[in-house]
């Protein structure tokens, strides 16, 4: 009997998994240091709800710290008809952060596959209804934020005949 597989092609076998090794050490390396500000926000228009003039999507708090865990928002719907569905489409509360840079919304890499906010309810009920929305950015997004301008984006609204559209609500972050 020859020599083994390994024996005979033990440098081929190495220097493979060695470029394998450094290849793969190469793109964790690449995930890890990357910016947390991702690309471009696809939000254009915002808070573009049917009878919006009647609504209110603010922040509790107009400046929060960098270390914050969690940024709370009130939204009240005074529309004189119709509730609003703050999660029209798939099965979750999404939201997302996104940070004002170089003129434009980006948005933020998250550290999870689905982030939610979390209240009781999605539906906002017109004539004064009002619901409290709590996002965990600490929990969702590297943290702690850097000082500038962001914004809670929630993608899928809807009220009365309107399409999907995100609302947005700004804050600020300071050291």
């Amino acid at each position: 009997m020859g020599p083994g597989i390994f024996t005979k092609y033990s440098k081929e076998v190495l220097s493979s998994f060695l470029v394998i090794f450094f290849m793969v050490a190469g793109v964790v390396t690449v995930l890890e240091n990357r910016s947390p500000v991702g690309g471009k926000s696809p939000y254009e228009t915002v808070n573009d709800l049917y009878e919006w003039e009647y609504m209110m999507f603010v922040p509790e708090h107009e400046v929060y710290p960098a270390d914050t865990e969690t940024v709370r928002f009130y939204f009240r719907n005074n529309a004189p008809d119709g509730v609003v569905v703050l999660s029209a489409k798939g099965p979750h509360f999404g939201y997302e952060l996104e940070v004002w840079e170089d003129g434009a919304w980006h948005q933020m890499r998250t550290h999870k596959k689905i982030v939610r906010w979390e209240g009781k309810t999605d539906i906002v009920n017109w004539d004064g209804g009002e619901i409290l929305i709590t996002c965990p950015v600490g929990r969702d997004y590297p943290s702690p934020l850097q000082p500038g301008l962001y914004r809670i984006v929630l993608p899928y609204c809807e009220h009365l005949h309107n399409p999907l559209v995100p609302l947005a609500a700004e804050f600020e972050v300071v050291k």
